[in-house]
């Protein structure tokens, strides 16, 4: 074979690419729960036998995952059965719900097995009572019961609690990636790959090989020369390709999906009244006058009691009254009916333009449902007069307890497409800056960041973020200051009345990307001043709301929308941090890609992206970090502006977080006293390095500092809360009892702080990503503090041992504080602490890593760049999902 070599390569790549792929797709797998410590010698104890009369009932909470089938261990108690069968049933504990059945022939029960029920619909976090019954049967089997371990459940044989559960084998569906098969599926197609390619170089000649030979050749090289040629436009379309692959694939499982739900405001309350279905109820008929201007549909609050028969059906119209329109005709099934939630009716056509109209809901019980433990539940007598409730013809001062769904969520589909459009755009803007253009690192990181920031701020929307109502409203209350508005108190502030009517919720809400949606590019209607809470004012200093303030005097100066202006004041804090980033960056001579990967950690990005002051904390250290990095191994001298600008920052990240990160002033010493001419002037510089910081602290600190040292156990508590804590004349009395925390918290909590320094649990710890997101930054991270085998720079081992002493020292006091202010008495290891306050000073501690025994034969910074980029198209896949979870 002519050009086995280029063959043999576009042969090994297409491997590679097969077991990306395969490691990349999610494949389903069963998991078995619920056999812990079963053997044949534990199989001692064994219920009843079944029989017409018996009733096992079996209640079961299943886990949050897809529970596929669940089973259980039945002996025949060595009788040899001819007729009979085995009855199992799986019923929705809350609702009385229907969910499987399934029936077994006893006759093909030979000495032991295990019988269940499968799901077609898997529930997940659903309590389950599975009921066992004989038919047919006057002596029967009987089910072991587990004596070696307590499972999860409780089972009862004829109503009588059972200590001894079933034994019973659950079935979960998990979706993981799989490694180990592609992997050796991936080698023996290369080693046969191989081989075909050594042997091919064997081949006779002759005419007509040496034809083909030469055809192939030709266009090999056509095919070759090509992808040379093109191989950057390549690479810029798979990765445009790979984009929309992931954005169709959330859009298919996740954005479609919420796109046909509907939005839902309760129009006439309840305090839980109950009016029972019987006969006398047998026929509601409700008029409801709208105060919406548009609506998709009703809904009525049912309530099911626990001995619910699921018969029947329930006969529903809506008619509007002024058109005689019939809007909604159904029959709902009483299996579908879920207890305290509203059973909806939805239109056939959306109506608009219909304030005022009076609608008429009428509801018409199936003879089933009379006496069945069904009930609707009603508004108080009195309420919502305008409204009419007519019971049997007969009208009644109660109501119907309602919603009314007023929309479709269908503007989901142009907002994310817009976004999906802008992530093309940064995708090619990215791909083009890296790899066509090959620009500095720094310059492809600005690029990057402010991009992903503006996803960020769309997915992320404001008041998601931890904390970050009260960093918006301190926002506020400077942005009043630069203006010249008074302040008005504690736990008041005078804002926009636009801006105190605005309603974003700390939680993922479909809500909150209407309000987006719907006011992008909106101007304040109502400018007034008004009076409106605001969260206790502590007198956070300015400077670490600075960018955000500035973002949003901005924005209320030019008039502009509640919505805009917090999206740009995130924006500007964003912007604030690149920035530092990228001066620190062009600075430093080295480890610019690790200082890459943590400034677009998902983490970070969240942090930086809102109202929070960790963006001005993160940069002013990072930029720090990168002043003593850079004026310690590079040849240039320090210059007055180097100190000036240093002394600067250890001021600013003094004032955030009670000054948790004081040691890192001590970074400073790093610099060698000849870049400063002599020993005199660096000591007097390091002196003033240190001096600013401590003052600072002092200045801002002392009553916190002040307050941990004197507080006794008497007085010690949680935050703002009544709950003891901690003392530090506690662990002086009892110092293994500190060991004993500080080991607890080393083995218990190490693996969430190394998730939440990359980002798993997003938001306020509710929105989950993926566990492999966090754990390729972690290794994209490890990777990136490598260096190359031609870098001059090598960092000494005594300043190794310094900077793990600083940064041990800034751990220890975010412990401690944690310790001593936020953890309850008497818990076992230390809370509140999250990764996200270690990266600060990740830079810093990078450098311990590097060595001269693993190192690089080429520079790989391209290629981490990539890998980073393609990681943060993952996590905003996953952060889709995660909020459109309905």
């Amino acid at each position: 074979m002519v050009n086995r070599k280029k063959w043999a390569i576009g042969y090994a790549v297409l491997c590679m690419l097969y077991f990306a792929a395969s490691v990349f797709i999610p494949h389903d797998r069963l998991e078995s729960r619920g056999l812990e410590g079963i053997g044949k010698p534990s199989l001692k104890l064994k219920t009843e036998e079944i029989t017409n009369d018996t009733e096992l009932k079996f209640e079961y909470a299943a886990d949050e995952q897809a529970l596929n089938q669940i089973s259980f261990y039945f002996t025949d108690n060595g009788h040899v059965f001819t007729q009979g069968e085995i009855r199992i049933e799986a019923y929705d504990s809350r609702t009385g719900e229907l969910l499987s059945a399934q029936t077994h022939e006893l006759v093909n029960l030979k000495t032991e097995a295990f019988w269940g029920v499968s799901f077609e619909e898997e529930p997940e976090g659903r309590i389950l009572d599975l009921v066992i019954t004989g038919r047919e049967l006057k002596e029967g089997p009987s089910v072991w019961l587990n004596t070696e371990s307590r499972t999860q459940g409780n089972t009862y044989e004829n109503g009588v609690f059972i200590e001894n559960n079933l034994i019973y084998n659950a079935i979960y569906r998990t979706q993981v990636h799989y490694v180990k098969n592609p992997f050796l599926t991936t080698l023996m197609l290369l080693i046969l790959g191989g081989m075909f390619f050594l042997v091919s170089g064997k081949q006779a000649e002759g005419q007509t090989a040496e034809r083909t030979e030469r055809r192939g050749k030709a266009l090999g090289e056509k095919f070759m020369e090509f992808c040379r040629k093109y191989r950057q436009w390549i690479g810029m379309g798979f990765l445009l390709f790979l984009a929309a692959v992931i954005f169709f694939y959330v859009y298919d499982g996740q954005i479609r999906k919420a796109m046909n739900s509907t939005h839902r405001v309760i129009v006439m309350r309840d305090n839980g009244k109950l009016l029972p279905v019987t006969e006398e109820t047998r026929e509601l008929v409700q008029h409801y006058t709208t105060e919406e201007e548009t609506l998709v549909g009703l809904g009525i609050r049912m309530d099911l009691s626990e001995d619910f028969r699921a018969e029947g059906v329930i006969r529903a119209a809506v008619r509007d009254l002024a058109s005689e329109e019939l809007l909604c005709e159904t029959e709902i099934p009483a299996a579908s009916l879920l207890d305290g939630q509203y059973m909806g009716l939805i239109f056939n056509q959306a109506q608009s333009g219909i304030k005022g109209h009076t609608y008429e809901i009428r509801l018409e019980f199936s003879e089933e449902l009379l006496d069945s433990g069904l009930s609707v539940i009603v508004t108080p007598e009195g309420y919502y007069e305008e409204n009419t409730l007519f019971i049997n013809g007969e009208e009644s001062a109660s109501r119907l307890s309602m919603n009314a769904h007023t929309y479709f969520n269908i503007f989901l589909k142009k907002y994310f497409f817009v976004m999906f459009l802008f992530f093309e755009a940064m995708s090619a803007g990215f791909y083009y800056l890296a790899f066509i253009r090959r620009c500095r690192v720094e310059k492809v990181f600005l690029f990057t960041i402010l991009c992903l920031g503006v996803i960020y701020n769309f997915i992320l929307v404001p008041y998601m973020t931890p904390d970050e109502k009260y960093h918006i409203d301190m926002s506020y209350r400077h942005s009043n200051t630069l203006l010249g508005i008074e302040q008005i108190g504690e736990n008041k502030c005078l804002k926009r009345a636009d801006d105190a009517g605005i309603e974003f919720t700390s939680e993922p809400s479909l809500t909150n990307y209407k309000n987006i949606y719907d006011s992008l590019f909106s101007l304040v209607k109502d400018g007034r001043l008004i009076e409106a809470e605001a969260t206790a004012n502590t007198e956070a200093p300015m400077i670490l709301y600075l960018p955000a303030v500035l973002g949003m005097t901005l924005a209320r100066i030019l008039h502009l929308g509640t919505v805009p202006m917090l999206l740009l004041a995130r924006w500007c804090s964003l912007l604030f941090f690149a920035c530092m980033v990228y001066l620190g960056m062009k600075k430093l001579p080295f480890g610019k890609m690790t200082l890459f990967l943590l400034a677009v950690l998902p983490m970070n990005l969240q942090q930086c992206t809102s109202f929070s002051y960790d963006a001005v904390i993160t940069g002013t250290i990072l930029l720090y970090s990168c002043y003593c990095i850079a004026l310690a191994y590079n040849e240039e001298p320090v210059k007055p502006k180097d100190i000036l600008v240093m002394g600067i920052l250890g001021i600013v990240f003094i004032y955030g977080k009670s000054g948790i990160y004081l040691p890192m002033c001590l970074l400073a010493l790093l610099i060698p006293a000849k870049k400063f001419g002599s020993r005199r002037t660096r000591a007097i510089c390091m002196a003033g390095l240190f001096a600013l910081p401590v003052l600072s602290f002092l200045n801002k600190n002392t009553v916190a500092v002040n307050y941990i040292a004197t507080t006794t156990e008497a007085t010690a508590t949680v935050g703002s809360s009544t709950t003891a804590g901690y003392t530090i004349g506690y662990f002086l009395q009892q110092p293994l009892e500190l060991v004993r925390i500080l080991a607890n918290t080393v083995s218990d909590k190490t693996a969430f702080y190394l998730e939440s320094l990359a980002g798993q649990k997003m938001g306020w710890v509710e929105i989950e990503i993926s566990e492999v997101i966090p754990m390729l930054f972690l290794f994209l991270l490890i990777l990136s503090v490598l260096k190359t085998r031609e870098e001059p720079f090598y960092v000494e081992k005594w300043h190794k041992w310094w900077i793990a002493f600083i940064c041990l020292a800034c751990t220890g006091i975010i412990l401690a504080g944690m310790l001593l202010t936020w953890t309850p008495k008497d818990y076992i290891s230390i809370e509140g602490v999250q990764g996200r306050y270690f990266i600060p000073f990740m830079l810093a501690f990078s450098l311990t890593g590097r060595n001269s025994r693993l190192m690089y034969e080429k520079p790989v910074d391209r290629g981490l760049m990539y890998a980073g980029f393609i990681g943060q198209l993952l996590t905003i896949m996953y952060l889709i999902k995660a909020v459109l979870i309905l």
